[in-house]
């Protein structure tokens, strides 16, 4: 069973569990897309992902994602974290060959 979200229900499924976080899947469709090899700051992540930072930080988004699978919590530089993208991790790996299939999916229609 997957840890409580931020909205204080239990969430039984993967994609109910980041769909729990409003910001979630846009920072997951973000990372899908960033350089593996370069570390990220929160507000560099917000701003690559077009979601506020604010709302990263009030729900927790990048720490769920860290202890989820999408992130890395690097050393911290001064106050500020540093993320990196994980993708040896089976979640980006299963987020990544959804995304490919959608992908082929949508350019057989068109």
């Amino acid at each position: 069973m997957f840890e409580e979200a931020a909205n204080e229900e239990t969430v039984e499924t993967g994609w109910g569990n980041v769909a729990s976080y409003d910001g979630a899947p846009a920072v997951i469709d973000t990372l899908l897309r960033l350089d593996a090899e370069t570390t990220y700051t929160k507000t560099e992540l917000s701003d690559e992902a077009g979601v506020p930072l604010k709302t990263l930080y009030l729900d927790g988004t990048l720490e769920h994602l860290v202890e989820i699978g999408f992130l890395e919590k690097h050393e911290v530089e001064g106050d500020e974290a540093l993320f990196g993208v994980a993708t040896e991790t089976d979640v980006f790996r299963a987020a990544a060959a959804f995304d490919e299939a959608v992908s082929a999916r949508l350019a057989e229609e068109e």
